[in-house]
């Protein structure tokens, strides 16, 4: 034979997906293992409970305890936010 027959190789894909050549509207959801997304909805559910039962002992209404406890976890959610937005954000 006189010539080699070209191999052709499709890319592979990135480990996360191909965000550069894609549309700009995909969802982080779908990049998730089943075990992230699990933590990703119960693990808030559950910090709201650990604050609502130490608010439990304070002996404030069923209603007031829910509200700080939500709150609470908001803030703990925008101010985890606030810190990686921070450090990561290119110099």
């Amino acid at each position: 034979m006189w010539f080699k027959k070209k191999i052709k190789e499709t890319p592979k894909g990135r480990l996360y997906g191909n965000r550069y050549n894609s549309p700009s509207n995909y969802s982080a959801w779908d990049n998730m293992s089943f075990i992230e997304q699990i933590c990703f909805v119960f693990l808030p559910i559950m910090l709201g409970f650990i604050f609502y039962m130490m608010l439990d002992m304070t002996g404030l209404i069923w209603w007031l305890r829910l509200i700080i406890s939500v709150g609470m976890v908001a803030g703990c959610i925008g101010f985890i936010t606030l810190i990686v937005n921070f450090f990561s954000s290119g110099y």
